[in-house]
């Protein structure tokens, strides 16, 4: 079983203490429970980087093996376009279209996220929901 992290509870769990939000400890407890390496891909981290102000705290841990992202952009991006425009009027982001990707390449996996409407609605392989961990 693999895991592929969102940008939600990536910024949540490493959020700094000053600036907790409702997923914060819910994050933190999971993150911290999971078997790592935890998977992602270079847009989450993008996201969340953008979202914490800083890189750094998720450049250390891509450093230490914490977390890998080994996305191939290029290879995948015949893929990502058709998922893109599949989901058009529901507006899926880069990101969100590299999750469902990794989860199509790795079928004993399921993606950490909090955006349960998003990713209830979208379908891997077309038609298969994506095995998700979300919060209460």
């Amino acid at each position: 079983m693999i895991h592929i992290l969102d940008t939600g509870p990536l910024v949540a769990a490493f959020r700094r203490t000053e600036n907790k939000d409702p997923f914060t400890p819910w994050a933190t407890r999971l993150i911290r429970s999971l078997p790592y390496p935890l998977f992602t891909c270079d847009a989450v981290l993008t996201e969340a980087a953008h979202f914490l102000n800083s890189a750094a705290p998720l450049l250390e841990a891509v450093e230490r093996g914490l977390l890998v992202s080994r996305f191939d952009t290029q290879a995948a991006a015949p893929r990502l376009r058709e998922l893109v425009k599949k989901y058009a009027d529901h507006r899926m982001d880069f990101a969100d279209a590299c999750l469902v990707y990794m989860s199509e390449q790795t079928k004993d996996c399921k993606v950490v996220t909090i955006d349960r409407a998003d990713f209830s609605f979208y379908r891997r392989h077309g038609r298969e929901p994506i095995p998700l961990i979300l919060p209460d």
